[in-house]
Formats: structure tokens, sequence, C-alpha cells
């Protein structure tokens, strides 16, 4: 009885205990695994308020799937090589001493049998992780639904869906077993040291014979897996190579493509060799084999194919590599979207009086504004607060009365840093309406000008004010913006309490919040908990404003969130703006990339290393609601199908994109600098120029003299040599290069039908028609630019010459270049002037109409720009006179200039050069 009772109070004294001990090991698990529970928790919430859980589990569960096989076979592998050495292991013994007691008490087998279970299961998993997590998994499955390409390499035959899909994954699981058996390599010596089977003594390893033989297959393993990667190493050759342009060429096919099949079978000798050798207690077999395996490495691998290219290929490079050359413009033009563009040849001459006439319609449309001083006149006039900024502006086109026009447009986002440091709380950052949101956009005609300030087709907030002349499908009813550019930060939309309208003291008004589709409710408490660990934020566990109908927004940044739904595409970080249907919805370009497309030159491309791209998704961002919505361009290529086969409903037919988004689809940027790039060199269609470096071509330099990022290129609204209407074209032009006259001009197509073609003109090779370097110099030389921009300058004004656009028109270029003028000190930009040049004459005036009819010579200088109502006084006779009244004209002028009276100022200036001129013809007395 008494023993019972003490058991009880034992019992009880040891409960406590073990709740102490649950406790703190639940806290632990917490600690480690509870933020990235919640974010798998929240993540699977983010999903389904897209509509997208299919997705989401789809890439899930393929991820687990492929860590759970890969990660199972290496904790098998690694499983047996440490229960072999488990099975050397006699009793293990912990002692332990009380006094002048010793106690030794054997550790069970079943402690032992479980260590290793877990130590292989852990090492695993882990190693899985480092060749088969994320992206690596789905790229495994779509190795499995990859689709056919249709072409196969010249060399060996092959679909090209090998080396993009099938080689990548062949090399990443051989990549995987050296690692796995590495690990076991590592452990197992580990288990022998401990067990004494391996000894040093005397300076001396000692080995039995067991691990000797242990040792020997793992390490012959290893030699397995290096001789496939040599045997696969062949076709990399197509990706490498080493031949003329950096791709494969006559020395990699006659010499290292043989050597790599030789070095493979070598390195599957020496594997046995080893294993022969540890059995027969040996190291003469292994040695040899791996003597002959160096020396076939060094001679095969390196030193035959340097002889070969020094006495075989150099002396006869053009024609050894000529066939290697046309494989590799081939396929290149084939990679990056070039192998249907068309070519042209441009008909080069002056155009007469009445050609410029017949196409004066179509240059009235093309742009003047520049986006870098547009985006400092939204910031300056269209703010509206420190807390509103406008990220980056873009061009596009709208359908108005009179056709299609260009336009720039901007989104006023909230920026965090303009709020006042003392009323940045977490309230006002995350509960405010009024600064959780940006709002409205801004929308100017790019050709239009009003007293040398843009005119506003959108503008203005609350309420948003449409210029009558604006096209009707400008009508923005809902000017939220919660979803942007850079909108970073989370916020909570729809609670209660007093954040429930936005009042914009500029008009007095009490305004709504809108409803947001896509945001996470917040309608139980485990979710409020999962976004504050998430977050990291106790204010949510705490806020009484939160109930059912609050709704958490978060990846707001329109890029990141398409990036989240089709992380397996490259995403290009600009997004364009379209208003259509009332509200502002954001269209970005996502591409199929690969850097395994085999003969192809490699690009960098966000230092990321590509041999292949293709833009063949838009992807729709509702800036309100966050609505994502993916549409394939075009035909599709295979890369994109195989996708499409994986994540069925993610990626939909371009029909299915709303035919007013549709008119706003642009030619994608970043494929566009890419193709200019490889253009450079493979416009050359014959090895034997492209061997020589003939006819290379380059970008030219800064096309504005201003301290912007450089452009190589610009959209405008321009009519296509041999097209009717006006169209919305992408435009590069290339000189020659250690040259600076124009060689070609590449044009991308973003309208209708056309969509997504490729004209490339090319120059006549026997005029020297000018680039944008030497058009610089001749507006520089001017005398009279020259001294207005003097003039400016020395009245203390900030002169800004815009981009340089070359606008071919059907037999002869237009070159253009807007003036902008600013005070000092956060000055607003003006266009002032236009100036145009035909490479020859050079005119500049208020407008580009007027600029044109003076370079043609239709108008004078004085006609064109002077006010009617201000005449030229004729000078009297009298000489001091005369110049009294030619001081009184400059000083007016300077006087105009300083007071900011732009026009009056040019008014004046172009009188006193009348005065002058008359005065150097005679018609002055001297």
């Amino acid at each position: 009885m008494a023993e019972r009772t003490g058991r009880r109070r034992l019992t009880t004294l040891r409960r406590p205990g073990r709740l102490v001990a649950a406790v703190v090991i639940g806290l632990l698990l917490v600690a480690v695994f509870g933020r990235s529970a919640a974010v798998f928790y929240t993540d699977v919430l983010w999903y389904q308020a897209l509509g997208y859980s299919g997705v989401f589990w789809t890439r899930t569960l393929t991820i687990v799937a492929v860590r759970l096989v890969t990660g199972a076979f290496g904790a098998a592998l690694i499983l047996v090589n440490v229960w072999y050495v488990l099975r050397q292991l006699g009793p293990v013994h912990l002692r332990r001493r009380y006094g002048n007691i010793e106690i030794a008490e054997q550790v069970p087998r079943a402690y032992l049998v479980s260590g290793a279970l877990a130590v292989a299961v852990l090492a695993g998993w882990w190693l899985s992780s480092l060749q088969f997590g994320g992206n690596a998994a789905v790229a495994l499955l779509a190795w499995l639904r990859a689709d056919s390409w249709g072409a196969a390499d010249p060399l060996f035959g092959h679909d090209l869906s090998f080396y993009v899909f099938a080689l990548p994954v062949y090399f990443r699981l051989l990549d995987f077993l050296l690692i796995v058996l590495i690990w076991s390599l590592l452990l197992v010596g580990i288990g022998y040291a401990l067990v004494g089977a391996v000894r040093l003594r005397n300076t001396r390893v000692e080995i039995d014979d067991r691990p000797r033989v242990h040792f020997a297959m793992l390490v012959a393993g290893m030699f397995i897996v290096f001789g496939a990667r040599y045997l696969l190493g062949r076709y990399e050759l197509l990706l490498e190579g080493n031949g003329f342009g950096g791709v494969i060429g006559y020395t990699d096919v006659h010499a290292r493509l043989p050597a790599r099949l030789l070095v493979g079978v070598l390195a599957f000798v020496t594997a046995g060799a080893l294993f022969h050798g540890a059995l027969r207690r040996t190291w003469a077999p292994p040695a040899v084999a791996l003597a002959v395996l160096l020396l076939a490495g060094l001679g095969m691998g390196a030193v035959y194919p340097e002889f070969m290219q020094k006495i075989q290929v150099e002396p006869n490079q053009l024609a050894r590599e000529a066939e290697y050359i046309r494989w590799n413009i081939d396929f290149t033009r084939r990679a990056y979207g070039l192998a249907e563009m068309q070519r042209r040849s441009f008909p080069f001459r002056r155009a007469s009086p009445e050609a410029w006439a017949a196409q004066m319609p179509a240059l009235n449309e093309l742009p003047l504004w520049d986006l870098p001083q547009l985006q400092t006149v939204f910031t300056e006039i269209q703010g509206r607060r420190d807390y509103y900024r406008f990220p980056d502006l873009d061009y596009d086109r709208y359908e108005s009365a009179t056709g299609a026009r260009e336009v720039a447009i901007g989104v006023r986002e909230f920026r965090a840093e303009g709020v006042p440091e003392n009323s940045r709380t977490w309230q006002t950052l995350h509960l405010n309406p009024a600064f959780t949101r940006g709002i409205g956009a801004v929308v100017v005609p790019t050709a239009e000008k009003l007293d040398n300030n843009p005119v506003y087709w959108l503008s203005d907030v609350q309420p948003v004010q449409r210029h009558p002349a604006a096209p009707l499908s400008l009508e923005l009813d809902e000017p939220s913006v919660f979803f942007g550019e850079t909108m970073s930060d989370y916020v909570i939309v729809g609670h209660q309490g007093r954040f429930t309208s936005i009042v914009d003291d500029t008009v007095g008004a009490r305004l709504p919040v809108p409803h947001v589709g896509t945001g996470v409710p917040l309608s139980s408490f485990l979710r409020v908990v999962a976004f504050a660990l998430r977050f990291g934020e106790q204010n949510l566990l705490f806020a009484r404003e939160l109930g059912d109908t609050s709704r958490l927004l978060f990846r707001r940044p329109v890029v990141e969130r398409a990036a989240a739904l089709a992380p397996f595409l490259f995403w290009d970080t600009d997004a364009l703006p379209v208003v259509a249907n009332g509200r502002i919805v954001w269209m970005l370009d996502g591409y199929t990339a690969s850097s395994n497309f085999p003969l192809a030159r490699a690009d960098t491309l966000e230092q990321t290393v590509l041999r292949y791209l293709r833009a063949g998704v838009k992807a729709t961002v509702d800036a309100v609601s966050g609505e994502v919505r993916m549409y394939a361009i075009g035909a599709g290529d295979p890369i994109l199908r195989t996708y499409q086969r994986i994540f069925p409903g993610l990626i939909r037919s371009q029909d299915e994109m709303p035919p007013i988004l549709r008119r706003h689809l642009r030619y994608p940027t970043l494929l566009f600098r890419v193709q200019v790039d490889v253009l450079e060199e493979y416009h050359l269609e014959r090895p034997e120029t492209f061997f020589a470096g003939q006819d290379v071509w380059q970008l030219p330099g800064d096309l504005s003299t201003q301290p912007v990022p450089r452009r190589g290129h610009a959209f405008m609204m321009a009519r296509l040599p041999a097209e009717s209407q006006p169209e919305l074209l992408l435009v590069s032009p290339f000189i020659a290069r250690e040259r600076q006259n124009l060689t070609g001009m590449l044009i991308a197509r973003s309208d209708s039908v056309h969509y997504g073609e490729l004209v490339l003109l090319e120059m006549p090779r026997d005029d020297q028609i000018r680039g944008p370097s030497q058009i610089t110099s001749i507006i520089e030389a001017d005398p009279f630019i020259s001294q207005q921009l003097s003039l400016w300058e020395q009245a203390g004004r900030v002169v800004q010459r815009g981009y340089l656009r070359m606008v071919p028109t059907d037999s002869s270029i237009l070159y253009i270049q807007p003036l902008f003028l600013s005070a000092q000190d956060r000055g607003i930009p003006q266009l002032q002037r236009v100036i145009v040049t035909d490479g020859t004459a050079v005119a500049m005036a208020t407008d580009l109409s007027a600029a044109i009819a003076e370079l043609l010579g239709e108008t004078t200088l004085l006609e064109d720009v002077a006010p009617p109502d201000a005449p030229i006084t004729p000078p009297s006779p009298d000489l001091s006179e005369w110049r009294l009244r030619a001081l009184e004209l400059m000083r007016e002028a300077d006087a105009r200039l300083r007071a900011g009276d732009f026009a009056g100022f040019g008014a004046t200036w172009n009188r006193l050069r009348a005065l002058l001129e008359q005065q150097s013809s005679g018609e002055v007395p001297r």
C-alpha cells in the first residue's frame, strides 16, 4: 500500500514537468515553424481569393511530390550505407559515474537504428531542396509534359525540346546523385572512424577490408556519375561551344566531341577498376585506370583540341567554320523571334515639298513630349499631395474622333514617404483609405501643346476632369488605385470604425471606399493571427476596426502579383496602365525564356544568361480589385504550350481578352531590346560577311543631351513606309560600327492584325545617310539655334534638348527634336520649340508644322514665328537711330525672357533678327 502511494506521488510530481516540457516544445515549434505555416496558410487564402487555387495546389503538390521522390531516393541510398556501417558496430555503452561508482548502460539497438533513419531522412530531404526546390520541380514536370518542338538540331538530330526540357533535368538528376554519394561517403567515413575500422597509426591511415570495399563502391559510383555527365556533355557543346562567335565550331565537333565520348567511357572503366581493386586488395588496376583517365582528359580534352585549332582550323578558319556559322545565324534568329522579320530596302532620296505636304496629316501626329519632362510636369502640377507620385510614365494610344492618337499616361500612386513623419502611424498607413491607395491617372496627347504646356485629356482627382476633345474611352468612373507598380505594403479595406470613407479636402467631399474583390476576408481570428505572424505585426491582433467585412490586400505591386501566379515566366518590370471601362487596368508582358536553346548566341537580360526569349503572355491586373488575367498572345511557343498543359485555366486564349484591352496591345519592349542587341550582328546572312565582321552595326549613343537613362528606342505614332495609316511603332536606329552614318532601322508593329511584326529598313550602302550624332552636330552648328540657346542659358534658363526621333517617310528621313525650357530650382519644363531637319537644312519653330514648313522654304521664319500683331518696325535710315532700335529690341527680348514670357521673347528676338538681316543686306545704311 505504501509502495502504491509513493508511485502516485511520483506520478503527480512528474505530470507538471511533462506539461511544462510539452508547452516549451510547443512554443519552440511555433517559433520555428509558425511563420512558415502562416505564410503557407495565407498564400492558400490569397490564391483562393484570386480564383487560382488549382494553380497553387498544382505547383505546391508538384514540389512536394518531386521532393518526396528524390528525397526518399537520397534517404534510402544514405540509409543503406549508414546501415551497413551500423552492422559493424558491437554493443554501444554509455558510461556514467556516481561518486566512485561507474555504471555502463547499453544503448538499445532501436535507438541507433532510429537515429540512422532520422539522419538519412533529414539529409535526403535537405539535399533534394538544393536541386528540386521551387521552379526546378516545375521544370521536371515540364520535362514529363513537354510539347514537341517540331524541329531538330543539325548535328545529333534531336528534337529541340530535348535540349530545352530534358537535358537540364538530366544534369540536375546527376548532380543530385553526386551530392548524395558525397554525403554518404562523409557519413560512412565518420562511422567507420568511430568504430575504429578507419584509424590513424604512426602517421599512416589504416583501413579494414570491409570499409575499403565500401569506400571503393561509393567512389566508383561517383566515377559513373562523372562518366554519364561527360556523355551528356556532348550535347552541351551545342550550348557552350568554343567555335567562332561563341557557339559550336569545327574543333568542337571533330575533337572535343569524341574526347567527351572517350572520357565518359574511361570513367566507367575506372569505376569498374576501383571496385575490382578493392575486392582483390590491389591498387594497381584502379591506379592504371585513373592515370589513363587523367591522361585522356588532359590530352583529348585540352591538348588535342588546341592542336587541331592551331593546325587545321586557324589557317583555313572560314572554310572550316562556315557550316557552323550558318547554323549559328539560323538558330539565333529562331531563338529571338527574328526568323520571320521582313527586310525592306529603303529608297532614300530627298523628298519634294509636294511629298511632304501629302504626309503632313501623319506627321502632325508625331510625339513631341518626352516622358522625363512630362514626369516632372505631372509631379509638380498633378501630384496634388506630397504622398502622391508618378513612378513611371508610358506611351499608348486611344481612339478619338479623328483616329488613333498617341498619348502619355501616368498613374498617381501613394508613397508613404510623403506622409508627415509624425502621422505615419499603423492605422494611418494600413487602415485609413486616404493613405492606402493611389488615385486617378493623367493622360496627355503627345503631339499637342497649349501655351507651351501639355493639353490634359485626363487630369485632377475627385472629380476627375476629362477634356471635351478626349476620347470617350478615357472616362474614369472609379479612379482608385489599390494595386500599382510601387505600392508594396499591405492594407485593410472594408473595416468598421472611423476609416470608412475618404475625405478629400480639395473639394470638401466625403468619398466612399470602393469594394475590393480579391482581398482576403479576415472572417476568423485564425486568419488574423496568421497574417500577424506573416507580417510580424501585433497591431492586427488588437485593432478594433477589424471585422467580418474587413479584407486584407497584399502583393500589391502588379509585377509581384503576376510573378506569384506564374513564377516560371520572366516578367517585364514596366507595366502599362490602360483606362478601360471606367477604371485603370495594368497590362504586363510575360516571357518564356531558356538558356538551353542549342546553337544560339547567348544574351544577358537582367543579369540572366538566355539563349531563347519569346513574349507570349499578356497579363492584366485591375487596379481596384486586383483581379489578374493572363492571355496567350499569338500562336504560342512550345514552352508556353507546355505550361498551359501543366496549369490549365491559368493562361487563356487571346480571343478571351476584352476588345477594349486588345486595342492597347504594345510590342514588348524587353524583347525588342534583346532583338535590337542581337540584330547588330545577326542582320548578316552570309557566313563570309559574318566571319569577316563586315557591315556590323551598333546602337547610337544617347539620343538626347539631358541627364536621363539612355533609350535606344521609342514608341511613336507614325506611318510605316508603303502603308496608308499611322500606327503605333517601336523604332530603333542602327549606325555603322566605328562610324556614325545611319545603316538601318528596326520597326516593331503593335496595331491590329500586324501585331508582333518586325520590319527592318535597310539604308542604301552607296548613300551616307546621317546618323544621330551627325544630326546633333548639324543642329549645334546652326548659328540661329546656337544663338537662341546661348541667350536662354545666359538668362538663367535650363535648356533640355529632348529625344531625337528619326521618322522614316516614303523616301526620306525626318529628324525631330523637341526643345524644353524651364527655370532653375525645380522649374517646370515647357515645350518651347521644335527642331526639324532632313539631314541638310535645319529649322526651328514653335510647333512641328511651322518647323516643317520653314524647312521646306514655304514660309519665312519671320512669317512663321512673329505674331501678326507685332510687326517689325522699319529702321530709320539714320545709323544711330538703327543702332538704338537694335539695342531696344535686344533689351526687350532680355526682359521678356527674364519674365518667363517665352512667346514674347521669340517674337521680339525674330524682329531683331529681321532687323539685322535687313542691315546686312544693305537695306539699312551702314
